[in-house]
């Protein structure tokens, strides 16, 4: 029973390592993120809450699995902290579009890109 136990954990190991892995927090994903940020805000102002809302669920989904990938690191504290400030924030921008309150929407993408930018000041190359 214990060796079966010993290799079930082996095997979950080794899937979250392979499920990590195939996630990268690179320079593509970052612009990609920026483009959708930038399209999220145009949205907002001419407040197409279709567009909007399916973008800001983009945010939210990316933003969980860089958290994941963030925790998963060791080292990755502020990436945690700012990842999930980045999520709350557009489970934020999304109640906003929701409750047609464009205005507010808009402010939480300002508050989201200031997020945005404290992180890039501890995780980015230069």
């Amino acid at each position: 029973m214990r060796k079966v136990l010993l290799f079930l954990l082996i095997q979950l190991a080794l899937l979250g390592s392979v499920a990590s892995a195939t996630f990268e927090v690179d320079d593509d994903l970052m612009r990609s993120i920026e483009d959708t940020l930038k399209s999220l805000d145009s949205n907002i102002a001419q407040k197409d809450a279709k567009a909007a809302a399916a973008e800001a669920k983009e945010l939210a989904d990316l933003f969980a699995q860089i958290e994941t990938y963030y925790a998963g690191r060791g080292d990755g504290g502020e990436g945690v902290t700012h990842s999930h400030k980045s999520r709350e924030l557009a489970s934020q921008i999304l109640q906003g579009i929701e409750a047609k309150d464009f205005d507010a929407a808009a402010d939480v993408v300002n508050n989201f890109a200031r997020t945005c930018k404290a992180c890039h000041q501890v995780y980015r190359k230069e």
